[in-house]
């Protein structure tokens, strides 16, 4: 199977979001949930985790479909960061950090 890449690198099929809205897993999305709200105090609704992949038309988890990274990636015309000759940036600072998957992902891709 290959991989369905967001734009900042993420495999979206070993995403749980991904995961539990392809499977219809409420026990999945709950455990996402009990996690946020342990993390950030915060109470989201169990949609709020409902993701088809960055690159669909369907569905994209709440901050996904915000994401500074795939707003400018996508508005670049580009499917992945890869493709960004700016690569990486500040933009994803937050997320490519030392031993990021996600990094290694997109440097895969360039190389």
């Amino acid at each position: 199977m290959s991989k369905m890449l967001a734009p900042c690198g993420i495999d979206c099929q070993i995403c749980d979001a991904y995961i539990a809205t392809q499977n219809n897993d409420i026990q999945i999305k709950q455990k996402m949930a009990d996690g946020y709200k342990q993390h950030f105090n915060k109470e989201m609704p169990i949609g709020y985790y409902d993701c088809d992949g960055c690159p669909s038309e369907g569905k994209k988890i709440g901050f996904c479909d915000t994401c500074g990274i795939r707003i400018c990636a996508y508005g670049k015309g580009f499917a992945t960061c890869a493709e960004c000759s700016e690569f990486p940036c500040e933009t994803g600072s937050f997320i490519w950090t030392k031993n990021s998957v996600s990094k290694a992902n997109l440097e895969a891709i360039r190389n």
